[in-house]
C-alpha cells in the first residue's frame, strides 16, 4: 500500500495542489506577526513559503493516516490519487483560513473552517465508501487530531520564535 501511495502522489496533482493552497492560506494568516517583527519581504516570503509547505506536510500525513485507517477496516484498495484528489476538495474550507488574521472575529473563523474541513472529510468518506457516519467518524477523527496537533505545535513554535525576536530588539 505505501508503495503504490508514493507512485500515485504525482498523479494526484489536484488533491495535491489544493493542500498547498491551504498550507500557503493558513500561512499568510500569519503575515501581519511577521510584519510586525520588522522582517524584510525576502524573510516574510521565506517564511510563509516555509510554513506552507510544513502545514502541507501536516495535512498531508493527516490524510495519509485516514487513507490507512479507512484501508484496514473496509479491507478494500484505496485507490491514492483517487483519495487525495478527494480530500483536497474537501480541504477546501481552509483556503479561506488567511481570513482568520481578521481583527477581533479570527477565533470564530478559525474554529468555524476547523469544523467544515472535518464535516467535509466526514461526509467525504462517508460518500465514497458507503460507511456509516458512526464508523466514519472514529476512523478520520484520529487524522484531525494530528493535522491539529502538528499545526498547533508549528503555530506555537512561530509565535515564539515571533515574540522572542521582538523582545531581542526591545532589550537592546
Amino acid at each position: 500500500m505505501v508503495e503504490n501511495t508514493v507512485v500515485s502522489l504525482p498523479e494526484a496533482h489536484t488533491g495535491l495542489v489544493l493542500v498547498v493552497l491551504v498550507g500557503f492560506s493558513f500561512s499568510l494568516s500569519h503575515v501581519f506577526s511577521l510584519l510586525a517583527n520588522r522582517l524584510k519581504p525576502r524573510q516574510i516570503l521565506f517564511h510563509v513559503l516555509l510554513d506552507s509547505l510544513v502545514l502541507a506536510a501536516a495535512l498531508l500525513i493527516a490524510s495519509f493516516i485516514n487513507m490507512v485507517l479507512i484501508a484496514l477496516h473496509t479491507q478494500l484498495l484505496v485507490e491514492p490519487k483517487q483519495f487525495f484528489n478527494a480530500i483536497g476538495g474537501a480541504l477546501a474550507p481552509g483556503l479561506f483560513y488567511v481570513l482568520v488574521a481578521a481583527p477581533y472575529v479570527s477565533d470564530l473563523i478559525a474554529i468555524a473552517i476547523w469544523v467544515l474541513i472535518h464535516l467535509n472529510v466526514i461526509t467525504l468518506v462517508h460518500l465514497r465508501f458507503g460507511l456509516p457516519y458512526a464508523e466514519v467518524v472514529p476512523l478520520v477523527t484520529p487524522g484531525y487530531v494530528v493535522a491539529l496537533v502538528l499545526i498547533a505545535l508549528l503555530f506555537r513554535s512561530s509565535w515564539r520564535r515571533s515574540y522572542d525576536r521582538l523582545a531581542s530588539e526591545f532589550r537592546a
